[in-house]
């Protein structure tokens, strides 16, 4: 088929969950003889200035992918945070929450070459969510639309221009259970559009945990956390709880943080949180290698890559109770434990740290579950006999 891929961002260095997945995507099914474009801006990604060009306009290759770049709308910064903070408190105003739409990274020119050219392509297939690529882009070509929408409980999802777009849209494609029920909790149902089809994982990664030991001079046990550290991915609160818990001090626990952004280190806990930044991807599957357990504390995750590949080395988890999504892969997965405030964290850190061989199971069950469901050739099995059929 001829797909079309629209995403705000696109490249192999763009951070966050969204770029990642819709390029593996777009690859993977490139592989299997499908012929791909991908709708873009010229911006890097969601951490880097709205207004500053990364890449120049124009058309250009990733591998098999036809990459086609698109100046985006210049952004006002500072309305835009204020407008960001009214969604996201739920007090915005019909006024407030069409502006902040119409201000949320748009590129005219890729809507006109959409507008133009949407008939060259099979299915057109947008994510995330949020972004005025896809809220407006959708528009030019609804019965076409293929939704990835990486839907979180938060209030950018409670905006009616949200709400139109999931009943707009041709086909939905949600990555877990929880995340479609979610979708009809806001919106009502969604009969005949929707499939469970989960997130491309590689499996069978390699790494070196003597290696990362040396690199970076972590000798004990650690804790692993990996993602954006700021306050929508709840890293504040994992510092907290980290630094205030007797069974980190007990066992002589390190908590090891990779990923962009940047967060106030607890004073208390100095000496034993190593914030790494952002790292190789070796450098990342070496953590997992090493680390003794995986925390993923965000209370907003539509699945959770970072979860699968620390399953995928077979460590045991954390995840923060509150969100529904990695509580139902820790059940569904038995490969760990939820904690839903400190009291909690520090009790299920010290029974993991305290029962190695049960610890251990988790980990076995929880790779045995990333395998089994969310390798690869299972993720395009479903999209080509469910979704592109």
């Amino acid at each position: 088929m001829k797909l079309a891929f629209v995403a705000p961002f696109f490249g192999a260095h763009a951070a966050g969950g969204a770029e990642a997945e819709c390029r593996a995507t777009a690859l993977h099914l490139a592989e299997r003889g499908h012929e791909i474009d991908i709708l873009t801006t010229c911006l890097l990604d969601l951490q880097h200035d709205w207004n500053v060009d990364a890449f120049a306009a124009g058309v250009s290759a990733d591998g098999p992918l036809t990459v086609r770049r698109f100046r985006s709308d210049p952004v006002d910064t500072q309305r835009f945070a204020r407008l960001n903070l009214a969604v996201q408190s739920g007090r915005a105003t019909p006024e407030e929450a069409r502006a902040f739409t119409a201000d949320h990274i748009n590129s005219q020119d890729l809507y006109r070459w959409l507008a133009d050219n949407h008939v060259r392509y099979d299915r057109v297939v947008f994510i995330p969510y949020l972004f005025g690529t896809t809220l407006y882009g959708s528009r030019l070509c609804p019965e076409k639309t293929i939704l990835i929408p990486c839907l979180h409980d938060e209030g950018y999802a409670r905006l009616p221009a949200v709400r139109d777009l999931f009943h707009r849209a041709a086909r939905i494609v949600f990555h877990v259970e929880a995340e479609a029920r979610l979708a009809e909790t806001l919106y009502g149902p969604l009969p005949g559009k929707s499939w469970i089809v989960g997130e491309g994982v590689d499996t069978v990664l390699q790494g070196d945990a003597a290696r990362f030991r040396k690199t970076f001079g972590i000798g004990g046990p650690f804790l692993l956390c990996c993602g954006r550290k700021d306050a929508s991915k709840n890293t504040p609160e994992l510092l907290r709880y980290f630094a205030d818990s007797p069974a980190v001090r007990r066992h002589g626990l390190h908590l090891v943080l990779l990923g962009p952004g940047s967060v106030s280190l607890p004073p208390q806990a100095q000496g034993l949180i190593h914030d790494l930044g952002f790292v190789s991807h070796q450098d990342k599957f070496d953590a997992y290698a090493a680390c003794s357990l995986f925390v993923q504390p965000s209370r907003n995750e539509s699945f959770s890559l970072v979860l699968m590949e620390a399953w995928d080395f077979a460590r045991p988890v954390l995840v923060h109770a509150d969100c529904e999504v990695l509580r139902d892969h820790v059940l569904q997965a038995q490969g760990g434990l939820a904690y839903a405030h400190a009291a909690g964290f520090s009790a299920t850190v010290d029974w993991l740290l305290s029962h190695p061989d049960a610890a251990a199971a988790c980990g076995q069950s929880g790779q045995h579950y990333v395998r089994s469901r969310y390798a690869w050739p299972e993720v395009m099995h479903r999209w080509e006999t469910e979704v592109l059929a």
